[in-house]
């Protein structure tokens, strides 16, 4: 009588792809759209194909790119700024006003424009995180300042035309790419190593997350936030910029609807609304996907009124898919 062992079996590991699917879930599927609708469009429209309108969509997302970026740093901090908008307005307002009324230097004025905008960032965050106000309430309030600033600099008209040198810099370009499409891709560039290759981009997730956990971790929860909101400010006053040098004069309508809209990327592209979850990958290919939205929506003639009705439907959306977990 032989006995025979027999051989346990071993089980091969499984590899579990379901947290990295929905950790990237929303960035997949933003970026899927983006290049459905790139063939959709192409296949329809062959004035959307055309080398001109593409590289126009690339240029017209600029401003829309930068102040999304603004606001996903806010977001991730747990609050909202209703001012972005409004800051690049002012901004492009009292930039161009001094450039034609001033002697001034236009590259001071483009320093002091910036610096305009981080420090209405910088007022958002001391009052929010000093008084402990709503992020929301407070936002409102400045955009309702910044409103009035504006009114007072144009005069409820059109400022005179900025200098020439302002719009051929604009214009400028390296082959057939705009030199205004590769600053904003070196500006995401560097906006997305400091989220995710840095200290304060994980603090800004930390304080996002849970404020009293962070404080737990020694990390400073008020100058985080204040930070963020600094950030929006400079980079609202760089859109403002970015728009006066489309247009040439400054116009008391410019930058409308851009704190909507950007708050509309962050939330389609992963962006918790809550604060700590997302990515800024996320965001800017939510911008790409709202600027070419908006592109075939004006080529197939489509009323502002419904753009502006999609865009609330999708904040909506939004805020039911990514909404806060509960405790267990």
């Amino acid at each position: 009588m032989s006995l025979t062992l027999e051989r346990p079996r071993v089980r091969e590991p499984r590899i579990d792809t379901a947290p990295a699917l929905r950790r990237h879930g929303a960035v997949l599927f933003i970026y899927s759209l983006v290049v459905i609708l790139l063939v959709v469009a192409s296949a329809f429209s062959s004035d959307f194909r055309q080398p001109s309108n593409l590289i126009d969509i690339l240029r017209q997302s600029i401003v829309l790119g930068l102040v999304t970026i603004g606001q996903t740093y806010v977001l991730l901090a747990g609050g909202i700024d209703m001012s972005v908008g409004m800051t690049s307005r002012v901004v492009a307002l009292g930039t161009a006003v001094a450039m034609s009324q001033t002697l001034i230097h236009p590259y001071v004025l483009i320093g002091l424009g910036l610096a305009a905008g981080g420090l209405v960032g910088f007022i958002n965050g001391r009052l929010i995180t000093r008084l402990g106000a709503a992020p929301f309430i407070v936002t409102l309030g400045m955009m309702g300042v910044l409103a009035g600033i504006a009114l007072a600099i144009s005069g409820g008209g059109p400022t005179d035309a900025v200098p020439d040198f302002f719009l051929a810099a604009y214009d400028a370009s390296v082959g057939i790419v705009p030199t205004a499409v590769l600053v904003m891709a070196f500006i995401w560039l560097v906006a997305w190593l400091v989220l995710s290759r840095t200290r304060f981009g994980r603090n800004v997730y930390a304080v996002g997350g849970s404020p009293a956990v962070a404080r737990l971790a020694a990390i400073n929860v008020r100058r985080t936030q204040t930070s963020t909101y600094v950030i929006a400010g400079v980079l609202s006053a760089a859109a403002g910029l970015f728009l006066l040098a489309r247009s040439g004069v400054g116009d008391p309508s410019m930058g409308g609807n851009l704190e909507f809209q950007s708050i509309v990327a962050a939330a389609i592209g992963g962006i918790s609304l809550y604060g700590g979850r997302g990515s800024l990958v996320g965001s800017l290919g939510a911008v790409l996907l709202v600027s070419l939205s908006s592109n075939v929506m004006n080529m197939l003639d489509v009323s502002a009124y419904y753009q502006d009705l999609a865009l609330g439907v999708i904040v909506l959306l939004g805020v039911a898919v990514y909404r806060p977990r509960r405790a267990t």
